[in-house]
């Protein structure tokens, strides 16, 4: 085979040439710190590299989730905190209110005081977040959790649904609460009546004593087995009649008195103490100098169960504390009408401060889940990037060595490229 110059040189060029390509391959891995740069490099490589990057980009967003998610919990349970602590002090209030001393002066005081702390629930519930959404008002956060009418009554705008976020790839959090079940569908505390008395002799009239429910773990357990909700049970749209609720007590003679249903059923029986009969929670006062005749009845009646916003039910109490006493008649009102009515009102609070607990425990259970929800996304995101960086990303030390015989082997190319090509019959005429 003849070679020609010709050849020599291109021979000589192609060397040149790829000991060029190598260096600037090495240079490029030394400046950017990869392996590669097409998947024509490294086809296996490139798409394990495109898979890691996408698996850290989705962790990085879930991690935004969950902080977006903490904040909002935060949020919603520190709203909670300061609902809790207004209708706690709402609770001191009326018990300040129940005493029968207190003039028109001081009982429209603690009025204005309540009418206050009820404004103070009502922003309360209407929290909004950074982005101004109401956080109680569920999928309508553009619209607020309550209303107020032109009567003064609150409306609950809240629809009962909530937000939920990804924070994983397969866990999903919750983010917000409806106003709708935390305020709205809260039972009020089960109640009674006195219809009257009624004389042995059938004579019906009004009874002048006070009454109220003085132990409500005890009435309440009295309520739930005698009430009778009808056909449907606690769920009926058919109610029972009204009779099918009314109860007696019974004057047996002496000082001895028996609680009957409307069947005559004797339920329980006791003493007339101090003038007062107590029975299954319930006190009824004697009025002063009172003696009840033997088969004379005090007839009372077990309320309907209902349910509401304690919104509401403040306003009530605070209009009949600022009523003055001489008005009280006409608007039906009397002093043991009203004590009945403020302890009813603290049972009603405490109900709704165990409904607001209950949510606030909820909330810091996800916000406590959220926490470690965080910190393992943040610890499979340097997972990934450290298994994205095993594949693409050079070693410096093996960088720098690449780069250096890259170097010197383009030097050592262009070294003999000279010495060969320089040898010509000139060179050794001279």
């Amino acid at each position: 085979m003849r070679i020609s110059t010709s050849m020599q040189y291109q021979s000589h060029l192609n060397y040149l040439q790829t000991a060029n390509t190598k260096l600037d391959n090495a240079s490029t891995q030394y400046n950017t710190g990869l392996k590669f740069q097409t998947a024509g490099e490294d086809p296996g490589g490139m798409a394990a590299t495109i898979k890691y990057q996408s698996d850290i980009v989705a962790y990085e967003r879930y991690g935004d989730n969950a902080k977006v998610v903490s904040d909002a919990l935060d949020q919603e349970e520190t709203a909670l905190g300061q609902i809790w602590d207004v209708m706690s002090s709402i609770q001191t209030r009326l018990i300040q209110a129940i005493n029968g001393t207190l003039d028109d002066g001081s009982r429209q005081a603690l009025a204005e005081d309540i009418k206050q702390s009820r404004d103070q629930l009502y922003s309360l519930m209407n929290t909004k977040n950074a982005e101004g959404e109401y956080i109680f008002s569920g999928a309508q956060s553009d619209t607020p959790t309550y209303t107020v009418t032109s009567d003064g009554r609150y409306i609950c705008n809240a629809d009962g649904s909530t937000k939920n976020v990804n924070v994983s790839p397969t866990i999903t959090v919750q983010t917000t609460d409806s106003g709708l079940n935390i305020f709205e569908n809260v039972m009020y505390a089960y109640d009674f009546s006195v219809i009257g008395t009624l004389e042995p002799g059938g004579v019906p009239s009004h009874y002048t004593g006070e009454f109220t429910v003085s132990d409500y773990d005890q009435f309440n357990a009295f309520f739930k087995d005698n009430f009778d909700y009808g056909t449907g049970g606690e769920e009926a749209s058919d109610p029972s009649p009204s009779w099918a609720n009314a109860f007696h007590i019974e004057f047996t003679g002496g000082a001895n008195f028996a609680l009957n249903d409307a069947n005559g059923r004797e339920l329980a029986s006791g003493e007339i103490k101090d003038g007062k009969v107590e029975v299954n929670g319930m006190t009824f006062t004697l009025p002063d100098g009172y003696e009840p005749k033997n088969g004379e009845l005090i007839m009372f009646h077990l309320e309907q169960p209902d349910q509401g916003n304690i919104l509401n039910k403040l306003t009530d109490i605070v209009n009949k504390l600022s009523l003055p006493q001489d008005e009280w008649d006409d608007a039906d009102q009397s002093m043991s009408s009203l004590t009945h009515d403020l302890a009813e009102m603290q049972q009603n609070i405490e109900l709704a401060k165990k409904q607001v607990d209950s949510y606030r425990g909820m909330v810091g259970a996800r916000g406590a889940n959220i926490d470690a929800i965080i910190q393992s996304d943040e610890s499979l995101t340097d997972i990934k990037r450290e298994a994205k960086a095993n594949v693409s990303e050079m070693d410096a030390f093996e960088a720098v060595s690449n780069l250096l015989v890259a170097q010197n082997a383009l030097q050592v190319a262009q070294q003999s490229y000279n010495l060969v090509h320089s040898t010509t019959l000139f060179d050794y005429m001279r």
